[in-house]
């Protein structure tokens, strides 16, 4: 049985990435002298970190875990109607396999690598 979540970017999620990620100080000129920014200054940086992760390829992990793939594609539609988005994919975490088909070993315990892979909707048409 696979579990399923989505995975991309939101302009929320960059924004919450950036204010961990900047830093309030920023060098001087002077050794061990750092300039605090104001928070006009660090709003700006923050700003520009998030948009800086927007236009980035990195993806983060959106949803929580599904069952089912109809409700990743569900969260991604509320995702696109919420705001700026980019590159939702549904993923599965399934046995990772190497390009001729056959499971990826892990060398210290001998079992089937499990990681997320992409997660493509098989149509099958019955006629």
């Amino acid at each position: 049985m696979s579990t399923f979540a989505v995975f991309g970017m939101t302009a929320d999620v960059a924004l919450a990435e950036a204010r961990k990620i900047t830093k309030t100080t920023r060098p001087s000129g002077k050794a061990g002298a750092p300039l605090q920014l104001t928070l006009a200054e660090w709003n700006e940086a923050v700003e520009q970190r998030a948009a800086a992760i927007m236009a980035s390829e990195k993806v983060k992990q959106l949803s929580h875990l599904f069952d089912a793939p109809q409700y990743a594609q569900q969260f991604i539609e509320l995702a696109r109607k919420s705001g700026q988005c980019r590159d939702l994919r549904i993923r599965a975490k399934c046995e990772l396999t190497d390009s001729k088909g056959k499971p990826v070993i892990n060398r210290k315990t001998k079992l089937p690598r499990i990681g997320w892979t992409e997660y493509h909707h098989a149509t099958s048409s019955a006629a």
